[in-house]
């Protein structure tokens, strides 16, 4: 069997998620492979690992002039809904992503054929006219879901609205909304490009799977399943907590909450709702907060006298490793969110969380059992459970030690890729032309 995992960037909570599973697959001796589009860092140098270029359409012939004529019609039509909607927004929005790019990214079946395409963050990645149809019909799908986009007409999370339900259009996150907007457009060509199209979504959470459900972008015949992610609970581990500190250069005489986010000013992570908190707090004992992620503390954030200590962007396993260990408790005060790995890494290190009751979140940050949760978007009381945790030695050590076991029972990678593998050798029996190669599930 040969697996083709497709992500936009090498890096990222979602390509962190794509290659433990990929990683997992080779280590199986399943021929896996990962595909990405975009690389602005130093580039991956396993070679398990493909930078994707596209193949060109062949324009010679009489037929030349036609395409030349319709190409530039597209192209134009999606500089028109991009300069007209997407351009003039506020950068400090949520990413908007249109299915129709300014160039076309047909793949080269011939040379990526698999017997299946396992499909990840795709926004930025994917042109879907050209992308999925460069896919045969009787390929097997798979598109795991890290947030809503697929489902909708471009916004990767919709602050409630439910108008993807419909149809789109009038898109709240667009400048000069109305009902032929580039969210409208843009849910029309997902289910077009779809229709014909053998998919089966998997999201990480049920909240997710319930909206997913909802869209009327997938094809009748999709099928829906819940796999949580997995990981490496090899790597992701407790160890000492003074010397987890020591390596970041954390003080070891105090209780440490942290915060993470790839971008901690991106409003939907709410380190805002965090910064409200602190001068909330009713704590008994000394507490200080550790952050990293891209993106400064604003100067003029009020803190409540409380100490910050900002790490920048953590790159690597280990250093992140020491975060978690390093940290008391970590929270999570997303207004909106899928199943934010941040969360479940700690959980893996022991250390508890404190969320916000929404998402995904409450499916693993279990009340009094995983952490503690808050009511949505309520610095108050975010500040209330914050305080319960740092002023209790025993409920952080008792919530840290149910943690890593249900990070065991419930996220092992292993456990993980046996689900895939078993949703991959159901659907390649259901495709003739590839069945011969399909391997039994790892017992």
């Amino acid at each position: 069997m040969i697996v083709n995992h497709f992500n936009t960037f090498p890096y990222g909570g979602a390509a962190a998620a794509a290659k433990r599973l990929h990683r997992e697959y080779l280590r199986q001796s399943i021929e896996s492979r990962f595909l990405y589009h975009i690389c602005d860092r130093d580039p991956p140098t396993d070679t398990s690992f493909h930078h994707v270029s596209f193949k060109t359409e062949d324009l010679s012939g009489w037929t030349s002039t036609f395409k030349k004529m319709s190409e530039k019609r597209r192209q134009k039509n999606v500089c028109r809904l991009y300069d007209e909607h997407v351009a003039p927004r506020d950068s400090n929005l949520e990413v908007f992503s249109m299915p129709g790019l300014l160039n076309q990214t047909r793949m080269d079946w011939q040379k990526w054929s698999a017997d299946i395409v396992h499909l990840h963050w795709m926004a930025f990645f994917a042109d879907y006219p050209s992308f999925f149809g460069s896919i045969p019909n009787e390929v097997p799908i798979v598109w795991t879901l890290h947030d809503m986009n697929p489902l909708t007409g471009g916004c990767h999370y919709s602050g409630g609205c439910t108008r993807f339900e419909s149809g789109c259009g009038n898109c709240p996150q667009l400048v000069n909304p109305g009902p032929r907007d580039a969210s409208a457009i843009g849910l029309e060509l997902k289910q077009s490009v779809l229709a014909e199209k053998n998919i089966t979504v998997v999201t990480p959470s049920h909240w997710l799977a319930d909206l997913a459900q909802q869209s009327n972008i997938w094809p009748a015949s999709t099928r829906f399943e819940v796999i949580r992610l997995g990981f490496d609970l090899r790597q992701f581990k407790p160890v000492d907590e003074n010397q987890a500190r020591r390596s970041l250069g954390l003080p070891e005489d105090t209780v440490l909450v942290g915060f993470g986010a790839e971008d901690t000013l991106n409003l939907r992570k709410g380190f805002d709702l965090l910064l409200g908190a602190l001068p909330k707090l009713n704590c008994d004992t000394e507490v200080e907060f550790v952050v990293f992620g891209s993106g400064k503390l604003p100067a003029d954030a009020e803190t409540g006298g409380k100490r910050i200590h900002e790490l920048g962007y953590l790159d690597g396993q280990e250093k992140l490793n020491s975060f978690y260990n390093a940290c008391d408790a970590v929270v999570v005060p997303s207004r909106e969110d899928n199943s934010p790995q941040i969360g479940l890494e700690a959980l893996a290190c022991g250390t508890p969380v404190v969320g916000f009751n929404i998402g995904g979140i409450p499916e693993y940050v279990v009340e009094q059992e995983t952490g503690l949760l808050a009511d949505a978007e309520s610095p108050a009381h975010l500040a209330k459970r914050i305080s319960e945790l740092v002023n209790s030695t025993s409920l952080r050590q008792t919530l840290g030690q149910n943690a890593r076991a249900f990070m065991e029972a419930e996220f092992d990678i292993e456990r993980q890729a046996k689900k895939y593998l078993t949703l991959y050798q159901s659907l390649v029996l259901n495709a003739p032309k590839i069945a011969s190669r399909c391997p039994q599930p790892v017992s």
